[in-house]
């Protein structure tokens, strides 16, 4: 059985679930073997809050802290606001992406700014999942269009006087505010655990995109899933013993290397 002291922080999208239809099937022995163990499994996504909320509701972990919006939002055990917005925070971030857009001429398109219907074309999700990813509280997704590719140093340098950052996921780009990225998500929920426990827990951490390079270098073994795009990295700390590169994709590959970290022999 896995350690007692162990956390378990795992991206979502290409990660546990499947790319392309998010079914997790393959994962559930898994996620029991971790239940049973009583083995917190931390949901670190850029989805948001009633996503993961409704994620954790099927997967049997209502009540386990969680990372929204790519860290912009943290909540620790029993729904506690570890990291999150301030009033205004939003409006502000939405501001600023208008400002820019029609300063350096872009023409990316945003959740915000378009209706439930389009983020169904966009992701295949069904019309009540769009609506959940469209309800964010301290960041935004952008939709790029390649064709302003040129402009693209210059929007992140916008962004960056401005006091934000740019993240890229597996299907868009992010903009939340500075700082507040997965590998800083992972510091404060490793810190609030030592603080309620007295004692620091060990973790693996999994993920398939740039977005989770971060999360990776925060964690203590790290599996990076066979995606269908661009891979988390360079990590600061690449040895083989430390991070593990799955030859399945979501959600097999999530088994796949929480089995390679977790064998009797480890």
């Amino acid at each position: 059985m896995p350690e007692p002291d162990l956390m378990v922080v795992t991206d979502l999208d290409g990660t546990l679930l499947d790319h392309h239809d998010y079914t997790f099937d393959a994962a559930l022995p898994m996620l029991d073997r971790l239940r049973r163990a009583n083995v917190p499994v931390v949901f670190c996504s850029s989805k948001t809050a009633v996503e993961i909320a409704a994620l954790q509701a099927r997967t049997g972990l209502t009540g386990q802290p969680f990372v929204a919006e790519n860290g912009a939002v943290v909540v620790g055990t029993d729904d506690r606001v570890l990291v999150g917005p301030t009033d205004g925070d939003l409006d502000r971030l939405r501001t600023v992406l208008e400002r820019v857009r029609r300063a350096l001429d872009l023409h990316f398109a945003t959740f915000s700014g378009v209706s439930d219907a389009e983020v169904v074309a966009w992701t295949g999700l069904d019309l009540d999942g769009a609506s959940a990813a469209r309800r964010r509280a301290a960041s935004e997704v952008v939709r790029w269009h390649a064709a302003d590719d040129d402009r693209a140093a210059a929007f992140r340098s916008a962004l960056t006087d401005a006091g934000f950052d740019l993240v890229r996921g597996g299907r868009f780009w992010h903009v939340l505010p500075a700082g507040a990225d997965k590998g800083a998500a992972v510091r404060t929920l490793v810190a609030d655990h030592e603080r309620r426990t007295g004692s620091a827990p060990r973790t693996i951490g999994l993920g398939d995109g740039p977005n989770d390079t971060a999360m990776l270098d925060a964690v203590d073994l790290a599996v990076v899933v066979r995606g269908v795009g661009p891979a988390p990295g360079p990590l600061a700390d690449d040895r083989t013993e430390r991070v593990h590169r799955t030859t399945t994709p979501a959600p097999q590959g999530w088994a796949e290397g929480l089995n390679h970290f977790l064998r009797s022999d480890r």
